[in-house]
């Protein structure tokens, strides 16, 4: 009988599609390996060995990605009752929290906009204009996540449930 953790040859391929995703967003590929796997397997974890095994990485690269995504808030790690091995799966809110960190990262833009258009001065031409319509749509966006964040969380649930 086969394992029942073994992911078939199609989800093993769209965990690598996920992979080719994420690294297009930014992640280390094997990052995007680990969150593509976790986001499919069957139970919704694994332990670092797992995820070596089943993902062909290194101990290395595996600890380090784990490491990444732990601290990005995307997984957790933690502890079955007795066993001596921590598992990773996906945090619940993992993927708002990202959003929720980009948010915060769009904030910081402003002071340094701002910054940079008092350098230029009133005289600053198209460099100010350049500095002035990046800051607005920073603002923009800066403005308008707070509101998605809040309307996904008071719609989530019907979503998710309506995705089937």
């Amino acid at each position: 009988m086969a394992d029942p953790r073994t992911v078939s040859d199609d989800l093993r391929r769209y965990v690598e599609d996920l992979a080719l995703f994420y690294e297009a967003a930014g992640l280390p590929r094997i990052a995007g390996r680990i969150l593509g796997l976790l986001l499919v397997c069957e139970p919704p974890h694994r332990t670092a060995a797992q995820l070596i095994e089943e993902l062909g990485a290194s101990k290395a690269s595996v600890s380090q990605m784990t490491r990444l995504l732990v601290s990005a808030g995307l997984i957790e790690r933690f502890a079955q009752r007795g066993e001596r091995a921590s598992y990773f799966r996906i945090r619940d809110d993992g993927f708002e929290t990202l959003f929720e960190r980009e948010i915060a990262t769009i904030r910081g833009f402003g002071p340094i906009a701002d910054r940079g258009l008092a350098l230029l001065g009133p005289e600053a031409g198209d460099r100010g204009s350049r500095l002035r319509a990046l800051r607005a749509l920073y603002r923009f966006f800066e403005e308008a996540m707070p509101d998605l964040i809040d309307r996904w969380r008071r719609e989530r649930d019907e979503r998710i449930a309506n995705e089937d």
